[in-house]
């Protein structure tokens, strides 16, 4: 039976609200608030880690490619992204260098030798924690509040992010102020999000793990 144009009108409008109203701007007030409240968060936050599941969507394709492993983080940049399933690659950083081990392989750039891993290395750690990202005069910022979290959408303004993504989007979690997702918006138009679990915080981590 055909469908009535009207009727299927009023449907998409009535879908393109209801994903729209999932999020509200913040104002300046309730912007300060949340800055603050995720600032104390990643301060309390000596150490993280859990688990992780990356969904990537590419521009020319209709399937997803998901990945999973483990994640780690150290305050001052120590960061490591282990992935196990499904291939084995590691992308560790301790502060000084970037490393990224697949197989036998290992590629190691010292961060100040390289302002795009500079500048990579503090959306990695700062996707984590927050600290840092938020804040920062490198992005335009704009904070948005739903039912359950928080959405924080940056777009960049330096070069050597722009050229690699057109927006960040954090989403925090309103119960403990922690990032619960992360979504990078390739200029490509390709999407990838990673989603942490399980997550352990001031736990003990061995410093080795960043450097290997």
């Amino acid at each position: 039976m055909k469908k009535n144009p009207v009727v299927l009108l009023i449907g998409m409008l009535l879908c393109v609200f209801s994903v729209s109203a999932q999020y509200q701007d913040a104002t300046k007030e309730q912007k300060d608030e949340i800055v603050s409240k995720i600032t104390k968060s990643a301060g309390d936050m000596k150490t993280m880690q859990g688990d992780f599941t990356q969904v990537k969507e590419l521009s020319f394709m209709d399937d997803k490619v998901t990945s999973e492993g483990k994640m780690y983080y150290k305050k001052t940049n120590k960061i490591r992204w282990e992935y196990i399933t499904p291939y084995k690659y590691v992308f560790s950083m301790d502060g000084q260098n970037v490393r990224m081990t697949s197989g036998d392989k290992t590629n190691k750039v010292p961060v100040k030798s390289s302002k795009m891993f500079g500048e990579i290395s503090k959306v990695m750690a700062g996707g984590v924690s927050g600290s840092g990202l938020i804040d920062s005069p490198d992005f335009d910022t704009r904070f948005m509040i739903g039912k359950d979290d928080y959405k924080v959408v940056l777009t960049p303004g330096k070069k050597e992010i722009k050229d690699m993504f057109s927006s960040i989007q954090l989403f925090v979690n309103k119960a403990d102020n922690r990032i619960r997702s992360v979504e990078l918006i390739e200029k490509s138009g390709d999407k990838t999000t990673i989603t942490l679990k399980n997550v352990q915080v001031n736990t003990t981590i061995d410093d080795r793990l960043f450097a290997e």
